[in-house]
This record gives C-alpha cells, structure tokens and sequence, in this order.
C-alpha cells in the first residue's frame, strides 16, 4: 500500500518526469496542482486503491465549483498522472480510463480581420523609427502567429532560411517568415542599426511582453481599431492560414501546437466561413461536372 509520504514521494516523481519531458514550468505546476488537489479530496486514501469511482466523484465535485473547460483540463492532467504510475509499477491500473472527458463548448475568441490588420498596418508611419518597427511587429505577429512571450524571445532571423528562432511556451523552435515579414524585418533591422541581442527594441532596451500589449493598444487607438489583445493575431493567422488552403499538420508545425483541437478551438470563430470555403473547393455535386 501507497503511504501518506510515499503518496507525497510519487507526486514529486512526476513533477520531475514532465520537467525532464520538456514541459514548461507553468505546465508542470498546473498538473501538480490538480494531482494534490485530487489527494486533498481523498483525504488520505492511496493512490493504488483510487478507483473509476473515486475519480468521476471528484470530477463531480470540481464541476460544481469550476467551469466545464477547467474541469476538462483537470482530468487530461489526472489521466496523465495515472498513467505515470501504471508505467512506474506504483499501481495495476488507471482509474481514468474508463472516465469520459468532461465536454465543453468552445466559446469563439476575438479575431481581428483582414480589414483591421489592414488599418494597423495603414497606421504605422514608416518615416519614424517607431513605425517602421510597428509596421514590422505587426507583420509578424499576423504571418507567424507567434504568442507574446515568444515574439519578445525573438533574435535576428536566419536571412538565408527566412525564420526566426522562438522560445516560448512549448519550448524553442524555429518559425517560418513570408517574404512580406521578411522585408519588415529587414527594414526594421537596417533602420534601427540592429546587428545582435533581442529583435524588438524600444527607447529603454529589450520590449518585454507588457510592452508589445501597450504598443498594440496605442495602435489600435490610432487605427480606430477595437483591441483585441496580442493573442488575437494569433487567432487570426490560424485562420488565415485555413483559408489560404494551408494543411492541418504544416498549420500545427508553424503555430507549435502538437494537437488538432487546439486549432479547432482558435478557428472556432470563423469556423462557418472556412467550412463553407472548403465546401466551394471540394463540392460533391461540382466535382460531378
């Protein structure tokens, strides 16, 4: 039988499996936190003698205090925690197994349109220092889809191979930039007299994500544009890049998703339209004539 330390033992094993699978510190913490508050609810009970149960009555009880998405992500790091312990021989089975996932809808996020993005970039006037970089951010920002934190990661790009290496939530990794971000950039670079150190710079040094979060704001004000946030470029190069015909699998590979939910849920406000799109190119009926 799992003791009460031997139960603190195990949890402090898997926090420690995730770090060395890669996993942002971030990801590991909201798995840990789920995994003791599941051993709060049981109140002492080992883990080993955990059963099917034991876990849909704690899924109960988390649904009637959290929203169906959190509840849902609660038992993704359960199922994850169980079957480190089966994979460690620390118990028999997994008692997630046979507990259906919590369903939930995805609510659609703001997006900016091609209309908006159109006006930010109108906005930036490229006879300032200050423009020719916001011209430049703003590009990139709705050609890679990068998040903030990665976008202010950013070094010079590789001119040769047309990417920029990013450091960010799912690790590093290197993302493609168009031609049209390509010739920001370059702009930006030479104007700026950057040679070395962090791409995006402002009066003080390095911009930090609080930063990017003002200047898109202060642009928007300027462009007569509802701010969105940074992470609605993100959601609309998805979606651009489903329109444009793009494959799931190089879409997931640029925006560094490793799951085709997450550019389901991204898309989810344009959704209607892209399946429309896609229904004009491969209509049933039109491929007949």
């Amino acid at each position: 039988m799992v003791t009460a330390v031997g139960c603190s033992g195990l949890v402090r094993a898997f926090r420690l499996a995730l770090s060395v699978e890669g996993l942002k510190p971030k990801t590991v913490s909201d798995y840990v936190r789920e995994v003791e508050r599941i051993a709060t609810f049981l109140d002492g009970q080992p883990f080993d003698s955990v059963t099917s149960t034991d876990i849909r009555a704690h899924v109960a009880d988390l649904g009637a205090r959290r929203s169906a998405k959190t509840v849902h992500e609660a038992q993704l790091a359960l199922r994850r925690f169980f079957r480190f312990l089966v994979q460690e021989g620390e118990i028999g089975s997994d008692p997630t197994r046979d507990v259906k996932p919590v369903r939930y809808r995805v609510v659609p996020q703001p997006i900016y349109t091609d209309d908006e993005i159109k006006r930010l970039l109108k906005a930036c006037d490229l006879q300032t220092l200050n423009g020719v970089r916001n011209r430049a951010m703003v590009t990139v920002l709705f050609d890679t889809g990068v998040r903030a934190g990665e976008l202010v990661s950013m070094q010079i790009p590789d001119w040769d191979r047309r990417s920029v290496r990013v450091d960010g939530k799912t690790g590093v990794r290197d993302v493609p930039l168009g031609v049209a971000s390509i010739q920001a950039v370059e702009r930006y670079v030479r104007r700026w007299k950057l040679a070395d150190g962090p791409l995006w710079q402002g009066k003080k040094g390095p911009l930090t994500g609080s930063g990017v979060l003002q200047l898109i704001q202060r642009l928007c004000e300027r462009s007569a544009v509802r701010d969105k946030g940074v992470h609605a470029f993100r959601r609309a190069a998805a979606a651009q890049m489903k329109r444009s015909g793009m494959n799931d699998s190089d879409i997931l590979e640029v925006m560094g998703w490793s799951s085709i939910a997450m550019l389901r849920r991204y898309t989810a406000g344009v959704a209607q339209e892209l399946a429309q799109l896609a229904h004009i190119r491969h209509s049933p009926a039109d491929a007949l004539r």
